[in-house]
């Protein structure tokens, strides 16, 4: 009976602070991308499996349609697998007050974006963006590039509301990684059929902390893999403690069952095809 009480009661208070979240933050809108439905969306993520994914299994990605996140088009593989969806999830991108090596690289970024985008693009980006405009004015003079806003609000509360407010895009599960938003607004995009590609998220084993209490993760990507080295965990500003780490990863891997279970009920089927992956939440796919 208590633990019964308890539930409700937890879930009542994370309901209505959503609510609150939606009011301050989430904007009302229609997603108007038209894309090719009957295909299936693999998504490159960044982890460093992404590599020999692509050299071993490279006619894995014909006849898919390809969503990479973040810094990959600062790759040589963006001009050559020409993905047609970039999503971007840190703050750090877009906004102008952040760290300076933030702001250097969120111009290599946009700058690779608008010089090599010669095919149809969509960028998905959050809404807080739309208001800072030197992102804008770099990839401006590129039509070929759409720009498409969407809502990063944590949606936590009781499980009929988190699937209305998932299916009206007012947000998702907390978006620790970028993953998230990507299997989202891939299952908002109407696909049926998700692959994951370097979805390694294997950082619990790349966790230490030096004599001086600052922690330290390996983050390793597919484009830095052998050059990496442990770095503090950023935050927006300064850097996390061993429990802020632990906690950020703890709401990303419940995230997956969330996301799941919507994908589920939307008859979304997503599989994990990144070897040796450390999320537990989705079918796993044997690449051959």
């Amino acid at each position: 009976m208590l633990e019964k009480l308890s539930y409700h009661i937890d879930c009542t208070v994370k309901t209505i602070i959503t609510l609150v979240r939606f009011f301050l933050f989430s904007r009302c809108f229609k997603q108007k991308i038209i894309v090719d439905y009957n295909k299936e969306l693999l998504i490159l993520a960044n982890g460093p499996s992404l590599n020999s994914l692509i050299n071993n299994y490279e006619s894995f990605l014909s006849e898919k349609i390809l969503l990479c996140v973040n810094f990959f088009p600062n790759t040589e593989y963006f001009e050559k697998y020409k993905p047609q969806i970039l999503v971007i999830s840190a703050p750090e991108l877009w906004r102008t007050d952040a760290m300076p090596a933030y702001l250097d690289l969120s111009k290599q970024l946009f700058e690779n974006l608008a010089k090599k985008t010669q095919w149809s693009f969509i960028l998905f980006i959050p809404f807080e963006a739309k208001k800072y405009k030197q992102w804008q004015n770099i990839i401006a003079s590129n039509s070929n590039i759409k720009i498409q806003y969407y809502n990063p609000t944590p949606v936590e509360g009781y499980k009929w509301f988190k699937h209305i407010a998932y299916s009206m895009q007012l947000g998702m599960p907390r978006p620790h990684n970028v993953l998230i938003p990507s299997i989202m607004l891939g299952i908002t995009l109407k696909f049926k059929t998700i692959y994951l590609w370097g979805a390694d998220h294997s950082w619990l084993k790349e966790i230490n902390v030096d004599e001086n209490n600052q922690v330290l993760v390996n983050q390793k990507h597919f484009y830095d893999e052998n050059t990496s080295k442990p770095q503090p965990m950023n935050k927006f500003k300064g850097t996390r403690r061993l429990h802020e780490v632990l906690i950020k990863f703890v709401h990303a891997f419940r995230g997956y069952f969330d996301i799941e279970e919507y994908a589920r009920k939307k008859g979304v089927k997503i599989y994990n095809a990144t070897p040796n992956s450390y999320i537990d939440a989705f079918e796993r796919y044997k690449n051959n």
